[in-house]
């Protein structure tokens, strides 16, 4: 059975026990050494988070009683300097067009997944191995968006082979992981300003119009980047 590498501890974030029951099970059956937690609310989101330091999180975008819990939670998470790090695949049970899954992406998400595709371990194993590989998750979005994509194999590519120089390329390794420019600047010894410029760069290299443009369309290339 293959180990799951780095996602090893796992917090779910849904009120609907049944969907988070099905997703625990699905994670084990990749990996029973993957740890996994239970959130029953944004409230409670933040605490687990808090408490756990989770290596993965899959929170829902919508509470029954608190429609804007998820963003909030996601929000909440990349603003600060504690959590920022930790990817985030939004789970709704409404199918977003292009334009709401871009909407995620700006705000930090790792991906997307609609709860109707999330039925089999095969998609939680193409959601782990995506990210291990580097690659955007997005599975489910409706017509224009990369639905079906999901089970294809993500193809690593380096700086030389997107005609990048390094610099710029670990920017965007860190960029697509949902890492907010401040993270970013910090984290390679650059400032803020140089970072919003290297993506700026980065967009007019891939000819997308913005920040999240561009992580949306690394998600339908299949690019999967390697850490240089």
């Amino acid at each position: 059975m293959r180990r799951m590498g780095r996602y090893r501890k796992i917090l779910l974030v849904d009120d609907h026990g049944i969907t988070r029951e099905g997703a625990a099970l699905h994670l084990r059956a990749l990996d029973p050494a993957i740890e996994v937690f239970h959130a029953r609310s944004a409230e409670e989101g933040r605490e687990q988070v808090a408490a756990t330091v989770p290596d993965l999180v899959f929170l829902d975008m919508r509470f029954d009683d608190d429609h804007s819990g998820g963003l909030r939670v996601l929000e909440w998470m990349k603003q600060g300097h504690v959590h920022d790090h930790i990817p985030v695949i939004i789970m709704s049970g409404e199918s977003l067009d292009r334009k709401g899954v871009e909407a995620l992406l700006e705000k930090g998400a790792a991906g997307y997944l609609s709860k109707g595709k999330a039925d089999s371990a095969e998609i939680f194993r193409m959601v782990l191995m995506n990210l291990e590989a580097g690659a955007v998750f997005i599975h489910g979005a409706r017509a224009g968006g990369v639905s079906g994509s999901a089970a294809a194999p993500v193809t690593p590519r380096d700086a030389k082979s997107l005609g990048l120089i390094p610099s710029h390329h670990r920017v965007l390794v860190r960029h697509v992981r949902g890492m907010p420019y401040k993270r970013i600047a910090r984290e390679l010894d650059i400032t803020e300003a140089t970072v919003k410029e290297y993506i700026s760069d980065i967009c007019r290299r891939f000819k997308v119009e913005n920040a999240k443009a561009l992580i949306y369309e690394i998600a339908r290339a299949g690019i999967a980047l390697e850490e240089p």
